[in-house]
């Protein structure tokens, strides 16, 4: 497979700067550039979206839910992202792969994005070291309200799971209908879930990983 297949996506500001930027990393990397987004389909490999962050607000905020939509494979890359947004912006956005600093130089962005092209994860040594944090404090929260639950709770949890209806529970354990939706209502609220599919996904997760 070619690396001719490989599409790239930039999204900022009209501007000569960004135009040409574009044509260099095409150049560089034997990209083929797209217009835009809605053009994807089913792409032989993911597309690079390169989003330049020092674009107005609403525009970010339109492309951003494109990219949620779109049925094609995207690896988004943050260009001109600056040290306090950094972090926000990799949570926030979705297929984030790779983040730049408006400092960073056209060596170093070329040689990130081939970096990504084959696999890898670009970001700064400050975002990973975030990011270990908050995973790490997210694991723990999930892994203290899992010693929290009660022994009833974890038997219901397995059994919504495994796809019983509120009745089945009810008979299963010998109780009331209204005794097994108030366990479950008490269940979602402390694993923070809203129904069945999350509760059964956060099952998934953390109980049988």
């Amino acid at each position: 497979m070619s690396r001719k297949e490989q599409k790239i996506v930039v999204f900022g500001q009209v501007s000569l700067q960004n135009a040409a930027l574009a044509q260099v990393i095409c150049n560089k990397l034997n990209l083929t550039i797209v217009n835009c987004i809605s053009e994807l389909n089913d792409e032989s490999k993911p597309t690079l979206v390169l989003v330049d962050f020092s674009t107005d607000k609403t525009a970010l905020s339109c492309l951003k839910v494109e990219l949620e939509q779109c049925p094609a494979l995207c690896k988004v890359i943050l260009l001109n992202v600056d040290k306090d947004s950094e972090y926000n912006a990799f949570l926030s956005w979705p297929f984030v792969v790779g983040t730049f600093k408006p400092s960073d130089t056209l060596e170093f962005l070329v040689s990130g994005i081939e970096r990504i092209i084959v696999g890898e994860i670009w970001i700064s040594r400050e975002l990973s070291t975030q990011l270990i944090h908050h995973f790490r404090g997210y694991r723990e929260k999930k892994r203290l309200v899992i010693g929290d639950l009660t022994v009833r709770q974890r038997q219901i949890l397995n059994m919504i799971a495994n796809g019983y209806s509120n009745n089945r529970i009810a008979e299963t354990l010998a109780i009331s209908p209204q005794t097994a939706k108030t366990h479950i209502y008490h269940l979602y609220k402390k694993i923070r879930v809203k129904n069945r599919a999350q509760a059964s996904e956060w099952s998934r997760m953390y109980i049988n990983p």
